[in-house]
């Protein structure tokens, strides 16, 4: 891609976008050596300072790992998920060929108290149910990718709190064990930053950005779970396919 030099956009900005669409797009593959610093400079006919700054950015972004004295490397590759699909975390990463994990962090009874509902409004959608709250952490190759707390009817919950939650998803346990079948969910995404506790279990500085993203899950019209999830923003991103004289269920929400 040729950077538009006339435009009032900064250089360093055109080429950090167009370094990062081309690593997400797989140009280079985990471990690859990145071109150096001389060569982009060639490639685009820029300075070597705006290289400088483009390559620290995604250096920062965590795409990219720089080693003294051996060049920089390609580090990560964002994980893509295509919205419409009703799949856990677990489903939609062994679907493309990654080998997901999870640690847990906690496994216990809730009761839908006035504090927990004013901790956590969602859950009024249960009517003062008993719950079980699984909370872990999503890795893909032992990095984490996002923090997990997903809210279950306490018969439910318990029973799946019986299987190896590291290394079964919850709906694979959902359909196989529980025979419940998930028909539709409700989902919110959001953009936020981390907290100490968030921070601290996906390896990431406090005010760091993250991709939100809440769901409840219904079994026929029955709400069976609560997620909420916080995604590491430099390691997970949503794909949206839009048509023309389609009907679509994906509004934008205006607060």
């Amino acid at each position: 891609m040729e950077l538009k030099k006339m435009e009032s956009i900064p250089l360093h900005y055109q080429l950090t976008n167009t370094l990062r669409d081309a690593i997400r797009d797989g140009v280079w593959n985990l471990g690859d050596a990145f071109p150096t610093d001389k060569d982009l400079m060639v490639q685009y006919g820029v300075s070597s300072t705006t290289v400088r700054r483009s390559v620290g950015q995604l250096v920062q972004e965590g795409l990219l790992d720089r080693k003294a004295g051996k060049g920089t490397f390609v580090k990560n590759k964002p994980v893509e998920e295509t919205l419409g699909l009703l799949t856990g975390f677990f489903q939609e990463m062994i679907s493309r060929g990654f080998s997901p994990s999870a640690e847990l962090i906690n496994l216990c009874p809730i009761e839908i108290t006035a504090k927990e509902l004013e901790r956590v409004p969602e859950l009024s959608i249960f009517n003062d149910q008993k719950m079980f709250l699984i909370e872990k952490v999503q890795k893909l190759n032992d990095e984490p990718i996002a923090y997990l707390q997903s809210y279950w009817p306490y018969e439910y919950g318990s029973r799946m709190a019986a299987s190896d939650l590291t290394k079964i998803g919850l709906y694979d346990i959902a359909g196989k064990e529980l025979g419940l079948v998930l028909t539709k969910a409700e989902q919110t995404i959001g953009a936020g930053i981390a907290h100490k506790k968030v921070a601290q279990y996906l390896g990431i500085k406090i005010g760091f950005p993250i991709l939100t993203m809440n769901r409840i899950a219904y079994c026929g019209e029955q709400p069976v779970e609560l997620s909420l999830n916080s995604y590491r923003a430099d390691r997970y991103k949503y794909k949206v396919l839009l048509q023309q004289h389609t009907s679509r269920n994906i509004e934008g929400l205006f607060l």
